[in-house]
């Protein structure tokens, strides 16, 4: 039996409608945010080509903001561009994977030991909103709606803790990490029961005031490097198919490149 794993590239029109460009900021920022946005759940799917006529075509806008915002997203590692060869989805990288890992678990720790010193009342009810609405969503088994809970938890901790722009540094700096928790989804690799429980012991300790207990239990929350690969390792699938989009996507540009030279 064959290990390949294989996904139906769709059109942009089955993934999302034009109506969900994102509204106020300049063109270029709402077609990087769409985009982008894409991307990271895996929508467009690794070693897909994107096309800056394809994206004008679809949201009805010129090609000079799209090609704008395929620049960005190339700059953030987010696509490949072939000169004269096309643009295609790049493939999940695991070792930017493993530095987002490293730059959100230093980051996150130093913020729930300030927001456990720092936090208010409203803060404390925020977090334990965002817990009541994710068992919700688990319940219900609506996952986009738990991971955008799952964030709103997280982003909750650094505002508690006094610290708003260093979660945006970890929200750019995790966009590897997210495309790696979407494909763990399309693959039905899931954790919502343990992710409450971790997230309930985070709140314990941050509204306790015990530094340390909140510390331990970010720190079991998140895991470490070693923890993430091992995690990887047990599910094969998504290994096999990490391996299967980079072949492809290495095919691709060599076949384009030697067209192209001829």
């Amino acid at each position: 039996m064959s290990d390949t794993v294989e996904f139906p590239s769709l059109p942009l029109s089955d993934l999302v409608t034009p109506l969900e460009l994102p509204p106020g900021g300049n063109m270029t920022n709402r077609i990087h945010a769409l985009l982008r946005k894409l991307i990271v759940e895996v929508k467009l799917l690794p070693g897909r080509a994107l096309s800056e006529k394809e994206v004008a075509t679809f949201l009805n806008v010129s090609k000079t903001p799209v090609r704008e915002a395929i620049i960005r997203l190339a700059e953030e590692g987010f696509v490949i561009v072939v000169p004269q060869g096309g643009t295609y989805i790049a493939p999940i990288d695991v070792q930017r994977y493993m530095e987002a890992c490293f730059i959100r678990f230093k980051l996150e720790e130093g913020a729930v030991i300030e927001a456990t010193k720092r936090h208010s009342f409203e803060d404390i009810a925020r977090l334990k909103t965002c817990l009541v609405q994710q068992r919700a969503a688990a319940k219900d088994e609506q996952f986009t709606d738990f991971f955008l809970l799952d964030e709103e938890f997280h982003r909750t901790i650094f505002a508690a803790a006094r610290l708003p722009g260093a979660w945006s540094v970890v929200n750019q700096a995790k966009g590897e990490m997210d495309r790696m928790r979407h494909l763990k989804r399309v693959f039905a690799v899931r954790r919502t029961e343990k992710v409450i429980e971790e997230h309930e012991k985070i709140v314990a300790g941050i509204e306790s005031g015990d530094i340390e207990q909140a510390r331990e239990a970010v720190v079991c929350h998140l895991g470490s490097l070693e923890s993430k690969i091992a995690e990887l390792s047990k599910n094969p699938k998504i290994w096999a198919y990490i391996e299967q989009v980079n072949t492809r996507v290495t095919k691709k540009r060599v076949a384009r490149g030697s067209k192209t030279i001829a």
